[in-house]
Formats: C-alpha cells, structure tokens, sequence
C-alpha cells in the first residue's frame, strides 16, 4: 500500500453502492437458513451504526491536525449508510422486513457501557490529546478488516447470487476504507512509543468486535460463530495476523481472547443453505489487494 492516501482519489471513487441493477424478484428464489438470516439483520444494524463511531472521532484534534479525516469520515458515513440500505432492500426482496423504528430501536437499546464509552473517549481525548487518535485509527483498521473479512464469509457461506453481487460491490469500498485507517495508524504507531503504549492498553481493556454494545451480546456470539466459527478457526487466526503488522500490534489475541470468554464454536453445518465446508477444504483465501492509493 502506498506511504500516502490519495483522499482526492477517494473523494472522486465514493458514491453509494450501485443496486441499479440488481432483480430483487430473483431474492426470495434462493434458500436461506434462519441462521443466515438472523446474521444478515445484524450486518444491517452494524452498518447503520457508523454514526457513533464518526461521533467520536470527530471529538478528537485529529480532525483539526490532518485535513484528510475530515473528508474521510464524510465519505465513509455516507457509503456505510447505503450498504445498510443494500442489507435492508435485500431483506424486504427476502419477506423479511424489519420494523421502521429499527434505527432508533438499536439507538436506544445500546449498552450502558456503549453509552459510558462516548464520556469516557472524551475525557480520555483530552489527557492523551497526541496519542488517541491514535486509538481511533488502528480501532478502525481493525473493525474494517474484520467487516471485510466477514463479507467474504457471506459469500462463501451463504453464497445467494444477488447477496454475493451486493457483498462484493461493498466489498471494495469496505477495503478502500479500511487502506485509509490503516496507513494512519501505521503512521501514527511510528512516531513514538508512549503511542504504542497508550493505544495497545485502550485496546486490550475496552476492543470488542463490530457491533458489540450496539446490538445484544448473543447477537454478536451469533454472527462470529456463523462468519468466522470461533475458538482456533483459520478466520480469526488471519484477522489477528493482520493486525499483527501494525507497530506495537504484534502481542493482538483479541479476538481468539472474545472467542474463548464467550465459548464460540464452529458452527453447525445445518446452519448454511449449502454445504459451503466441502469445497473450502482444498481453498486457500486470497489476500485482499489492498487499495492502491497512489
């Protein structure tokens, strides 16, 4: 990946996910588990959720010192906003509508831990104003790698024909994304250790995967079972082996450490429309071609 991010690059390539044509009446033809379906509903909510995130960041001097994150975060709401549009189109073309009051359903059943989250990243933006963004940044690279990931899993688990078009046109600009996060906190990790410090500590006390606190606990056990199927899978292994190439990242077990609190286990087979495990057996993943920002 290149040193800088090209934000007028990413400026003129953002848009929304283009569905323009996508037959919705082709949807219900194919099979969906009850287990799929529920782990579709929670990517849905979890894309709605970029608002809380943007929120935070947006509190930190980091927006004022670098004048790419501004942009950034515009584009980055408004694209997250529409694959959660996609997800919920997806699911009323299903027969699976969700309630119109769904968006401030979520809003107002976050955790009281979310809801302490956004005083204490505040107070701790103002004691560490030079090294939290920091935080935000490799937090963001790793949220985005881990989305990533798991959209390669829906198509590989699910493997709807209209889902994997919707999955693998969000799935570039879920990358471009993550490529952003990541250079800046490569950069910022670099510059001294009293940042590696402070961001490896707020990380092993408070990282929790994507969606956690937003949406119920067996929500989130749910999904990671269903995606990534839990404790000693090759999913996480490779998502902490990511992230592992951040500097001061090389002890990241966060993952694995969720998986193993909470029990996660591979999921049954019963779970997936197809027998998806038959023909990955032999299938190496290939590393996703990070964005080229030059």
């Amino acid at each position: 990946m290149a040193e800088h991010f090209n934000i007028e690059r990413l400026m003129d390539m953002s848009g929304r996910v283009d569905l323009s044509d996508i037959d919705w009446s082709e949807v219900p033809k194919h099979p969906m588990t009850p287990e799929a379906i529920r782990c579709l509903r929670y990517f849905l909510l979890t894309e709605n959720s970029t608002f809380f995130y943007v929120k935070a960041l947006m509190s930190t001097d980091a927006v004022y010192e670098e004048p790419e994150i501004a942009p950034f975060l515009c584009v980055w709401m408004y694209e997250e906003e529409f694959h959660g549009r996609a997800f919920r189109s997806f699911m009323e073309a299903l027969g699976e509508p969700l309630s119109p009051t769904y968006r401030r359903d979520m809003f107002l059943s976050r955790s009281p831990g979310e809801r302490l989250d956004e005083f204490g990243q505040n107070m701790l933006g103002k004691i560490f104003p030079d090294h939290w963004p920091a935080v935000h940044m490799t937090w963001g690279t790793i949220q985005e790698f881990t989305t990533y990931s798991a959209y390669q899993a829906l198509i590989e688990r699910i493997d709807h024909p209209i889902l994997n078009k919707i999955c693998q046109r969000i799935m570039k600009q879920e990358l471009r994304h993550y490529a952003f996060y990541r250079e800046h906190a490569k950069r910022r990790l670099q510059r001294d250790a009293m940042t590696r410090k402070v961001v490896s500590t707020a990380i092993k006390l408070a990282w929790t995967p994507v969606g956690d606190g937003m949406c119920p606990k067996e929500e989130v056990v749910h999904a990671i079972r269903f995606l990534l199927d839990g404790v000693g899978s090759k999913s996480i292994a490779r998502i902490e082996q990511k992230i592992r190439e951040l500097p001061g990242l090389e002890w990241f077990d966060m993952f694995t450490k969720f998986a193993e609190r909470h029990d996660i286990r591979q999921a049954p087979d019963a779970w997936f429309p197809r027998n998806f495990r038959a023909t990955s057996q032999s299938k190496v993943e290939a590393e996703p071609a990070l964005f080229d920002a030059e």
